[in-house]
């Protein structure tokens, strides 16, 4: 997986990535109450690693904004929605920004 997300151009990445949150967008929504938050991590992680730290923190973002319409129907009081989903989209930046580091201090070091 290494070699083929290394050679494909940073936009493609990202449509990829795009992609990812999508389908586990739908599959949270199907899935109704039960938290699918560590499959986000996935779309996240690879573009932190391969596009930078814009590409994890846009992964984080749109991984915020479907979560949040994903658990839009499954819970009956808002205010807790949106303090659980601001929760979960700071938990995912605070990944993205972790892994965009990890690669730019791997990078300098060699």
């Amino acid at each position: 997986m290494r070699k083929f997300f290394g050679i494909l151009p940073k936009w493609l990445v990202l449509v990829v990535c795009f992609l990812l949150v999508a389908l586990v967008g739908y599959a949270d929504y199907i899935t109704g109450d039960y938290s699918m938050l560590i499959f986000y991590l996935v779309p996240i992680a690879l573009a932190a690693w391969y596009v930078g730290r814009f590409g994890g923190i846009a992964m984080a973002v749109a991984s915020g904004g479907v979560r949040i319409g994903s658990d839009y129907s499954s819970f009956t009081s808002t205010s807790r929605m949106y303090w659980n989903c601001v929760e979960d989209m700071i938990f995912l930046l605070v990944v993205a920004l972790l892994i965009s580091t990890i690669k730019k201090q791997l990078k300098d070091e060699y």
